[in-house]
């Protein structure tokens, strides 16, 4: 069922990428309408989730799905090789080259940027994240908040060279706003490296609604298509595509399914927990997730 898009208060929102203002109905999920912009694929929550509700989301317990506060060694050496893997796909760093994280949760991407020369700085919304940032990286480097808010006293616009946003723009309420400010703070020929949800995959098509990236806490599921398009028209060029798969173990995909059930992947995580000896529970799985890896240099 096609319609047009609203918040709230019945206004009517476009597509953030093509502006187009039908959509359809793709299904509902707790108390939630998901739908798919009948134009260009972009799928989104309409309406998006209240401050309040995703303030509730985003508590000190939102790290709990890593398994961070049990076993915070093996989840750092899983985190630190995806992110190694990730940054292999962008240029070597140059000495004092400037890299900013946004989304940077407790600092494993900018340990692994800082070990290969870069100079770090964080962009953290939640209080947890961003006082660990402060203590590993130093608090002149870290900016509570979002993005579009972002100040450095020893960083102008234009003075980064590498910009990374990993599972952090389905997350913000106008994906627009946020690419044209990363755009203004990377310097000429700068590069955007993005990891997001990929709703042209296999996964997304197999799992349907019952997807394991559809949350409350992801307002926005772009395709490949579409979010180059929006990269485009936010001041990026030469957008390019490289698979992705991220660093897992079985003990860690356990921890995610409890943390965020699932009718049948949920159960089939605990009987891998039961099965497999506990020796080999930590060790390292590339996995694909149904997750694309965008990398775009400033315009």
């Amino acid at each position: 069922m096609a319609s047009t898009a609203q918040v709230g208060n019945g206004a009517r929102v476009p597509c953030e990428v093509c502006s187009g203002e039908q959509f359809r109905t793709l299904f509902e999920k707790e108390e939630h309408t998901f739908m798919r912009c009948s134009a260009c694929g972009l799928e989104r929550i309409d309406p998006p989730p209240s401050d309040e509700t995703l303030a509730a989301i985003y508590g000190d317990h939102y790290y709990d799905a890593w398994g961070l506060r049990s076993d915070e060694q093996t989840v750092a050496r899983l985190k630190k090789a995806t992110f190694a893997d990730l940054l292999d796909q962008l240029p070597p760093a140059k000495p004092g080259a400037r890299l900013m994280d946004c989304g940077a949760a407790t600092g494993f991407l900018l340990e692994v940027a800082r070990e290969r020369g870069y100079e770090p700085y964080a962009v953290e919304f939640g209080d947890l994240g961003a006082k660990e940032l402060a203590r590993k990286f130093g608090a002149d480097r870290v900016f509570q908040g979002e993005i579009e808010g972002a100040r450095f006293a020893d960083a102008a616009d234009g003075d980064f060279q590498v910009i990374t946003m990993c599972d952090y723009i389905e997350h913000v309420r106008d994906p627009a706003k946020v690419l044209k400010r990363a755009s203004a703070m990377l310097a000429p020929g700068g590069c955007l490296a993005i990891t997001t949800p990929d709703a042209g995959s296999l996964s997304h098509a197999a799992l349907r609604s019952g997807w394991t990236h559809y949350k409350l806490e992801h307002l926005h599921y772009f395709d490949r298509k579409n979010l180059a398009s929006l990269l485009g028209r936010c001041g990026f060029s030469d957008v390019k595509f490289h698979p992705l798969a991220k660093s897992l173990s079985i003990g860690y995909i356990r921890q995610m399914f409890e943390v965020y059930p699932h009718p049948l992947l949920s159960r089939a995580a605990a009987v891998l927990g039961r099965v497999v000896p506990d020796r080999l529970q930590s060790r390292r799985l590339r996995l694909p997730t149904g997750e694309m890896f965008a990398v775009a240099r400033k315009a």
